[in-house]
């Protein structure tokens, strides 16, 4: 599809994924533990996830700064749902882990997310749930592509 055909579906296009976004942002909030935010959710569900991380591999993960990142860690370690711990070689490297609270919290949030996935996703026709996640998945391959040539391009200039 070119650029005139994609301007036909565009103010539509936008008009719906913002609507559903929105939507499901609202869901998926009121899924959320008390307490913690959905931000501090998607850093902590990396840390557990991964296993253990350091703080600059969870930042960049996340596509965020080092400083909003901290801020986030500082937050979950303070309630007790990740810990730091230096590398027993490295002694400079400070890795960032799940404390068994923190997966709980985990959990539960997953749990709800799911729900929600559920509620609305559920009633579409299994071809439709995997034709959406092609399309997704098509967008996201062109997203990464333009991410990786934007990086080189920032590599070889800074040559």
């Amino acid at each position: 599809m070119g650029q005139p055909s994609i301007e036909k579906y565009f103010s539509r296009l936008e008009e719906v994924f913002a609507e559903m976004v929105r939507t499901l942002h609202n869901e998926l909030a009121k899924q959320m533990v008390s307490g913690i935010t959905g931000s501090q959710f998607f850093v902590l569900k990396k840390i557990s996830d991964k296993g253990r991380m350091t703080v600059s591999e969870v930042a960049e993960e996340l596509g965020v700064s080092l400083s909003a990142i901290t801020a986030l860690v500082n937050r979950l370690v303070n309630n007790g749902l990740a810990a730091r711990t230096r590398d027993l070689i490295d002694r400079r490297l400070v890795w960032l882990e799940a404390t068994d609270q923190g997966a709980d919290v985990v959990k539960r949030c997953m749990e709800g997310r799911k729900k929600v996935a559920i509620k609305y996703f559920g009633r579409l026709p299994e071809k439709d749930v995997e034709k959406l996640i092609e399309i997704y998945e098509k967008v996201l391959t062109m997203v990464r592509s333009e991410k990786a040539e934007s990086a080189a391009r920032n590599r070889n200039e800074s040559r």
